[in-house]
């Protein structure tokens, strides 16, 4: 008997050393936290215009009773907003629209750029819109922000805006590059530069062959290109002409460039952009972003 219960418990020890030991469950993983509106209505921000850094609380910030001194500054986040990856990092941003009154009749809205530090906004770029704008749509698509709106032309009044504008944007090493301008002519049709062929980060190979469409041809025919490497540096610049029947009319283009001694690769720009001959200030542009591996 006593040798019977001996074997056994050999027998059982065996066992036991065979048992692999038991696997330790992981700690379980909070959820990665996502820009929210309500994350951007009480972020902080450096205000573009007034330039002083504003805590906004539930969408505003007031300081100062009197808007005759210099310490008044009424700051509004407006509608609407956008979210959508503009740093390529898998993680939504924010674009949002903010209001700086610094007494007087003016409200002058910057586009500002709001980018997903692991679940926390940070405020990285942003440009002049207009004093009181129309804002009819903001989006981000494909890393672009799209913005549609009433802005002032020349001949406008301060209080009334009517002119027509669409203005696409591009976020590079914490700068917002203009990456498409269309705007209303005084006939009401909308002056446009579409590149149809390529589209966005498309694939290609040089020489790079582009091809597109003005609504209103340009003066003396003539589009300017100019091409940026991936640090949106400018690799090389020319012109291309349309085949408007005559200026103001709509017309085609299309452009052949080989970059392959330039050893230029990765994401590419290329614009295509009308400028004024009065000022020299851009009237219109369209520009594509593609992949040369």
């Amino acid at each position: 008997m006593t040798k019977k219960i001996l074997i056994l418990i050999i027998i059982l020890s065996a066992l036991a050393a065979c048992t692999p030991a038991p696997v330790p469950t992981p700690a379980p993983v909070g959820p990665i936290l996502s820009l929210t509106q309500d994350m951007l209505r009480n972020a902080t921000y450096l205000a573009p215009t007034s330039g002083r850094t504003v805590t906004l609380v539930d969408g505003a910030y007031a300081s100062g009773d009197d808007p005759a001194t210099e310490d008044f500054l009424q700051v509004t986040l407006s509608d609407p907003l956008a979210f959508g990856d503009l740093d390529y990092d898998g993680r939504e941003d924010a674009a949002v629209l903010l209001a700086e009154n610094m007494g007087g009749t003016g409200v002058f809205v910057s586009l500002v750029v709001m980018l997903d530090d692991n679940g926390s906004p940070r405020q990285a770029a942003s440009v002049f819109v207009d004093d009181r704008p129309m804002i009819n749509m903001l989006v981000i698509q494909s890393g672009e922000i799209l913005l549609d709106a009433i802005l002032h032309d020349a001949d406008d009044p301060m209080c009334c805006p009517e002119q027509q504008v669409q203005r696409g944007y591009r976020l590079y090493s914490d700068q917002m590059v203009l990456t498409r301008l269309s705007s209303e002519t005084g006939t009401g049709l909308m002056r446009s530069i579409d590149i149809t062929s390529p589209t966005d980060l498309e694939e290609m190979e040089y020489p790079l062959a582009v091809s597109g469409s003005v609504t209103v041809g340009p003066f003396e025919n003539t589009l300017a290109y100019n091409i940026y490497d991936p640090a949106n540096i400018l690799v090389t610049a020319g012109s291309v002409m349309t085949d408007s029947p005559d200026m103001g009319l709509p017309g085609n283009f299309t452009l052949s460039v080989d970059l392959t001694m330039a050893g230029v690769s990765g994401s590419i720009r290329i614009e295509f952009v009308e400028y004024s001959m009065a000022d020299g200030s851009i009237m219109v542009l369209d520009s594509v972003l593609v992949n040369v591996p």
